[in-house]
């Protein structure tokens, strides 16, 4: 052959390999380009640390949410048009990127398809935070400012939350860990019959006992229904650190 006939030869070869790569992507699934990833705790000799599908996974992570000047906590980015979602995402988490950032704290709210695209195209995981009541809790539409974590009611509500949250994202690629709670020891404000009975120095350690026994309720409900990723809480400093250890059995990371 003609050096002219196999260059023509590459240049036609070339161009069915691009067409028959350009038809296998066409039947490839939507998503299908990320997968859920494995995520744990590994504790061995050397140490305790997390892992990625079997690889160590260093978090270098911040908490994020999206809040234009001018606007208050009543803002939503993922109720505004497609393309203004777009805009901001790309715009923050290309910066995230540069950075460094491998991790960000997003709360509930966020639809799962944002947490695939922030991991899709910028390599950025998502710890999914549920606050267990922190802020309130509205049951059968009535807001309750004060969360009582000993009424049963109550409890069984933010338990169904967690759960629909696992539900909507467990098999979302992107999301890290589940993130429960927000510093809630310092909302611990709520009274009730049975710890306003006891002596003052001991009402604070019931209601906490309450509230850390329901973070135990829910890393095992979350674990029930998703066994690929750690759960995480959130506490205010070390306060509680011996009821938190006795009452949140299934808690992976714990955070301060």
């Amino acid at each position: 052959m003609t050096s002219t006939q196999i260059e023509s030869t590459r240049f036609v070869a070339g161009r069915w390999f691009a067409s028959v790569v350009a038809l296998i992507l066409l039947f490839i699934p939507a998503g299908a380009a990320a997968q859920v990833a494995q995520v744990e705790v590994v504790s061995d000799d050397s140490g305790t640390r997390l892992q990625v599908d079997g690889q160590d996974f260093m978090v270098n992570g911040m908490n994020w949410d999206y809040f234009p000047i001018g606007t208050t906590f009543t803002y939503s980015l993922w109720t505004q048009p497609e393309a203004v979602i777009k805009t901001a995402l790309d715009r923050e988490m290309a910066m995230l990127k540069s950075m460094g950032v491998n991790v960000i704290r997003q709360y509930v709210g966020v639809p799962p398809r944002w947490v695939q695209y922030i991991y899709e195209n910028y390599g950025i995981y998502t710890a999914l935070n549920h606050a267990l009541g922190r802020y309130g809790v509205t049951i059968d539409g009535v807001y309750i400012a004060s969360t009582d974590y000993s009424d049963a009611r109550t409890r069984a509500t933010i338990i169904a939350e967690v759960e629909k949250m696992v539900r909507d994202f467990k098999d979302t690629p992107g999301v890290l860990m589940w993130l429960l709670g927000n510093e809630n020891n310092y909302g611990l404000v709520w009274s009730s019959a049975e710890t306003e009975a006891l002596p003052e120095g001991e009402r604070d350690a019931a209601r906490a006992k309450h509230l850390y026994s329901l973070f135990g309720d829910a890393a095992r409900a979350i674990k029930a229904i998703d066994t690929k990723r750690p759960v995480t809480m959130v506490n205010g400093d070390l306060q509680y650190i011996d009821i938190i250890a006795e009452e949140s059995k299934g808690i992976d990371v714990f955070g301060t």
